[in-house]
């Protein structure tokens, strides 16, 4: 069976029972993990019909994930903004949630 890790973007194959590689796993908050492992039933990932409580808790992980790679996206464009002597401070989002960098 082909299954990857669930991290946005991240094609590493893992058993499908696991959520997914153990570097993202563990990138997440331990609260999170742990909503997904207390709402996991063993045996989903044959029957393909998680519980509602699950997918509540995917859909939860996946908004930590997206406002993560945002963040860190803003972050790497303010140092290399720094490197290149321009003094960007500000992060605005545009109408689709991508980050741009104002000038202080």
């Amino acid at each position: 069976m082909n299954h990857h890790c669930h991290w946005t973007g991240c094609e590493q194959q893992v058993p499908p029972k696991m959520w997914g590689c153990n570097r993202h796993w563990f990138m997440l908050p331990r609260e999170l993990r742990a909503k997904i492992w207390a709402t996991y039933v063993p045996g989903q990932e044959v029957t393909k019909q998680p519980s509602a409580e699950y997918l509540s808790a995917a859909r939860e992980v996946r908004a930590w994930i997206a406002d993560y790679i945002t963040k860190s996206v803003a972050e790497r464009e303010v140092v290399q903004s720094r490197l290149n002597g321009r003094n960007l401070k500000k992060v605005v989002l545009d109408d689709i949630g991508t980050p741009h960098l104002k000038e202080d």
